[in-house]
């Protein structure tokens, strides 16, 4: 895929060092003279020396046949502006950081792939680390309403039962096992086995309630 990232910061580059292994093309837009020269001089990726809000800038970075573009400035009014300015092009995928929680919606309603905010995923794993310990908050979705859950099946009481004879509250649903290194889709007549490793949907209000009976009480 050919790739833009706009802001060479630290998850900008180690974004694009992870999506580099993996045979992708990368551009950096850096808007810092000083980083970009780093950066092109640590870096394979082209690095483009300007500002992502400019659309010569843009096209410089080849934004007219890039598969996807990433933004991740630390200005969400930039963010911001830099969305409503691909979307005029034919780009498939559009990421952007959201840097303040609250303006979420203002990305979703520009209608781009993906709005993630690092402060809600940082909250979401410490919160998720003290409330259920060994499980893990994959994502906090809905504004909060509902998360994914990751948490290992340790109830040894229902241990060879099936989805479906599990009493998990209203509102939750077991979407994928992970046993033996083998990703299993989740169905009702499933029958699980203590370790499995299981993704779990569920709303916030009962999260609790659901880590208690998959792992059972410690």
């Amino acid at each position: 895929m050919y790739i833009i990232i706009i802001g060479g910061g630290g998850t900008g580059t180690a974004l694009a060092k992870v999506l580099e292994s993996e045979n992708n093309e990368i551009v950096i837009v850096e808007n810092n003279g000083e980083r970009a020269k780093e950066l092109a001089e640590s870096m394979d990726a082209l690095v483009i020396h300007g500002d992502g809000s400019d659309s010569q800038i843009l096209k410089d970075a080849g934004i007219e046949h890039a598969d996807a573009v990433i933004i991740l400035t630390r200005e969400d009014n930039t963010n911001l502006t830099i969305c409503q300015m691909i979307k005029k092009f034919d780009v498939r995928r559009i990421v952007a950081r959201v840097n303040d929680p609250a303006k979420k919606d203002l990305y979703i309603g520009l209608e781009i792939t993906a709005a993630i905010s690092p402060i809600s995923a940082v909250v979401s794993y410490f919160k998720n680390a003290i409330m259920h310990g060994s499980s893990r908050s994959m994502f906090s979705i809905g504004k909060g309403q509902a998360e994914i859950i990751e948490l290992e099946f340790r109830n040894e009481n229902l241990d060879g039962r099936r989805i479906k004879d599990i009493d998990l509250p209203s509102g939750s649903i077991i979407g994928s096992i992970s046993r033996n290194g083998e990703i299993i889709i989740a169905k009702p007549n499933e029958i699980l086995k203590k370790n499995d490793l299981l993704t779990v949907m569920t709303k916030t209000e009962v999260s609790n309630d659901v880590v208690t009976i998959l792992r059972g009480k410690d």
